[in-house]
């Protein structure tokens, strides 16, 4: 054998030993081995797959970096924690051993200049799986032994079997038995499919030490594209672990991070990560409470990174850490989707980030919704959108921007040729604001935007014809907030001169009772239907419905809150008494200062106890009416009763006379009933005769 030769693996099926040799010197002893198999019987002999030792090579590797840098996070927060991995003896580490540049995938072992051979234990060695050497080679470098009881062709004529590739879910399970970790049923079941090019884990409550195994299993991974863990509280550790699988990781394009909490330490590692892996293109870091402190992670994350999208909302950046992030957007050039919402951007920092978009020539797409930019960024806007030429898509919701800020937009807008949608909605545009938009879109030929997305600005019936010219020259979609009908469709209101709304309605009832010559007992007890001497909220609805007095339900909601003064839900007589004590003295008092005041009594009482006494006045002519109209059925029953009876108890053999049978007649009965009980007459219809 040629010294650039290398041995292999073999294992036996039959015994289960494994051989590995490396170098000339291993080869000879493993041919010889091998003899040894053939004579004992063991005559099946399998070369494992290369890539399953290599995934194992692998595993072992970044398990034991990733128990290191575990190691290191807990001493630098004064604390000591045995990693869950593999079972090593490793003492403390310098800071350098754990750089992302010695762990490359090309490397090995740890590198002899970031930590000494005295400090860090060598790792293991990796099993060679170079390609078994050829016959020809055999041939040259043996001879047969004319003593062997096997020939030594038949050895050099095995046929290694077809290799197989290892599946990422048999990886997942045995890096969850190292990590002494239970496996995630979701994980599996999505790994299972065979279709599937991405990994959604959102909202699964994983914790760094879940994510060990994860990100284990997916450093030799090829097939998953897409990896979303938002919503999880992995924390600075659980962002190391992917990060070292990203040094090795290739395929990965889209990682969403939201909401995990990386710290500035984890950031800190993932962005030198990011530095050696060359697939990431979109990146989402929303909602990590990021600060200005940590910008300087995200600018080296753009510089060294080419990143399509870039996903920063819901964080705290301020006024520093968005002006040395416009600084990278000016020189990117490779960034299609910046987020930048919910940012706290303003005044001058609205001014930094406008400026970045007149000298970026990659983005298509930004957000600055819910931030302040107000008139500042709205002046710097109208600067800097004439001069961008690739910005297809702005969001501009929720900015303070009002019809003076407006003015600037608009300059701006009408001066670009590359923008397709603008999102201006909740904002205090008003209608007039909505038509100038309008206005300015149609009076220019420059802007190609498509789409106008004015949500919650309301709009009228100009707004609404503008619109209608405006599509009939160009292709434009627009959605904005209700219609309002405007004034000269208004219907005018009938005034009502028995409205009560201006009034008290503790003190409509008081003195509607003094009115109506009601003391207040008897109006409670008028009130208290169920004699439990006590008014719920529903008593006093139906007795001010029976009094025709015209209270809303807002009006006895204030009579409850202003009367229930224990405040259990009922009003006794006892809380009624004290409540009209008050509102009498409030009575008084007010007719005192109008009279010392202007001689005369007060106008808000008098015009209100006019409207009391029409009320009563109309109550009572109703109930007047309606008594008549009860009794004259009642008098018109009795007759026809009456009179049923005369005719069922007459005696048919003796005839009548004309007179007296138009006497027995029912309308002559009808007649002298009406006269004797509805005229005034003290004789009143029998009470059998009503029954």
């Amino acid at each position: 054998m040629n010294n650039k030769q290398r041995g292999g693996v073999a294992r036996c099926l039959k015994c289960g030993n494994l051989e590995v040799a490396s170098g000339k010197a291993k080869a000879l002893a493993r041919w010889e081995r091998l003899r040894q198999y053939v004579r004992a019987g063991c005559h099946r002999l399998l070369i494992p797959p290369e890539e399953y030792f290599r995934t194992l090579a692998d595993m072992d590797e970044v398990m034991y970096r990733m128990d290191t840098r575990e190691r290191t996070f807990y001493e630098k927060q004064g604390r000591f924690r045995k990693p869950k991995g593999l079972n090593r003896e490793t003492s403390k580490l310098s800071s350098k051993s754990l750089s992302i540049g010695n762990l490359r995938s090309g490397d090995n072992c740890l590198n002899g200049d970031s930590v000494s051979n005295q400090d860090v234990p060598p790792l293991p060695v990796i099993p060679d799986m170079s390609p078994t050497p050829t016959k020809k080679d055999y041939v040259e470098d043996y001879d047969y032994d004319a003593n062997e009881d096997v020939k030594l062709e038949d050895v050099k004529t095995f046929v290694t079997p077809r290799r197989k590739t290892t599946k990422t879910a048999d990886v997942y399970l045995l890096a969850c038995k190292r990590c002494k970790v239970t496996a995630l049923s979701n994980y599996t079941r999505q790994l299972q499919v065979p279709t599937t090019t991405s990994i959604d884990l959102a909202n699964n409550l994983i914790t760094a030490s879940d994510m060990k195994a994860i990100a284990v299993s997916l450093v030799r991974d090829k097939r998953i594209v897409s990896l979303d863990l938002s919503n999880n509280k992995l924390g600075p550790l659980g962002v190391m672990y992917i990060s070292e699988m990203l040094v090795r990781n290739n395929t990965l394009i889209e990682l969403n991070l939201s909401e995990t909490f990386p710290g500035p330490e984890g950031l800190e590692v993932l962005a030198e990560a990011l530095q050696h892996n060359g697939s990431i293109r979109t990146l989402k870091l929303q909602g990590n409470n990021i600060e200005h402190t940590e910008v300087e992670t995200i600018v080296r994350m753009l510089q060294s990174v080419r990143l399509r999208e870039l996903y920063l909302g819901h964080n705290s950046l301020g006024y520093q850490g968005f002006s040395a992030l416009a600084s990278a957007i000016e020189r990117n050039t490779t960034l299609r989707t910046l987020d930048l919402q919910w940012n706290h951007i303003r005044r001058d920092s609205a001014k930094q980030v406008c400026k970045a978009i007149a000298v970026n020539k990659g983005l298509h797409t930004i957000n600055l919704a819910w931030n302040g930019l107000g008139k500042e960024g709205c002046i710097a806007l109208c600067r800097s959108l004439p001069k961008n030429v690739t910005l297809q898509d702005i969001d501009l919701n929720s900015n303070r921007i009002d019809t003076t800020s407006l003015r600037f937009l608009l300059h701006g807008l009408v001066h670009n040729t590359c923008l397709k949608c603008v999102r201006i909605g909740r904002n205090p545009l008003t209608t007039d604001g909505a038509k100038a938009i309008l206005r300015a879109l149609q009076s220019s030929t420059k802007p190609v935007i498509e789409d106008l997305i004015l949500e919650d600005v309301s709009v009228d019936e100009e707004f609404v014809t503008l619109l209608t010219k405006l599509q009939e020259t160009k292709k434009m979609k627009i959605v904005h907030g209700e219609i309002l009908s405007s004034g000269m469709n208004i219907k005018e209101r009938k005034h009502d001169p028995h409205d009560l709304n201006r009034f008290d309605p503790v003190l409509v009832l008081v003195e509607y009772m003094r009115i109506d010559n009601l003391r207040l007992i008897d109006f409670f007890q008028y009130l208290d239907t169920t004699n439990r001497e006590q008014l719920s909220r529903t008593d006093f609805r139906d007795g001010v419905a029976n009094l025709r007095i015209p209270l809303t339900e807002h009006h006895l909601d204030i009579v409850m809150q202003t009367l229930d003064l224990k405040r259990d839900g009922y009003v006794d007589l006892e809380e009624f008494m004290t409540v009209q004590r008050e509102v009498q003295r409030q009575i008084t008092n007010r007719t005192t200062r109008a009279r010392r005041r202007t001689g005369k009594d007060d106008e808000g009482l008098v015009g209100l106890r006019k409207i009391l006494k029409e009320l009563i006045e109309k109550r009572n002519k109703e109930n007047k009416e309606k008594a008549t109209a009860r009794r004259f059925s009642l008098a018109w029953s009795s007759a026809v009763r009456q009179a049923s009876n005369a005719r069922r108890f007459s005696d048919p053999v003796v005839s009548m006379s004309h007179d007296q049978q138009e006497k027995k007649s029912p309308i002559h009965l009808l007649q002298q009933l009406m006269k004797n009980n509805i005229a005034g007459s003290t004789d009143t219809i029998p009470e059998e005769e009503i029954a």
